[in-house]
């Protein structure tokens, strides 16, 4: 006999899913944000960046690292650069992202 994982479980899981592409693309733009900032200034001010990020509890470091990315790296116009790290907002503060994957798990998602 098989037994069935309950109802709420399945209705869960596209949030799940949802969470768990959301957090790659966290990763992949904070990694095309260090690529960016060792682009532009170096890894000394790169790795700079990311600790004030760390500490200021403000990720204005994925948004300005993306942007440097795409223009210096991908050669491409000021307007698309923005809107590639315009995905960035999502993490911007902790409690912005806390909201969206409480919003996509449909629990309270405790901070680290």
């Amino acid at each position: 006999m098989i037994a069935c994982a309950p109802v709420e479980m399945w209705q869960r899981f596209p949030g799940i899913v949802l969470a768990i592409v959301l957090c790659g693309v966290g990763v992949a733009q904070h990694y095309a944000a260090w690529q960016g900032w060792t682009l532009v200034l170096g890894w000394q001010w790169a790795v700079v960046t990311a600790a004030l990020s760390l500490f200021a509890r403000f990720n204005g470091y994925a948004l300005a690292g993306t942007f440097f990315y795409a223009h210096d790296f991908l050669h491409w116009p000021p307007v698309q650069c923005a809107a590639l790290a315009a995905v960035g907002l999502l993490f911007l503060t902790p409690r912005v992202f806390r909201e969206v994957m409480a919003m996509l798990l449909g629990t309270e998602v405790k901070p680290l």
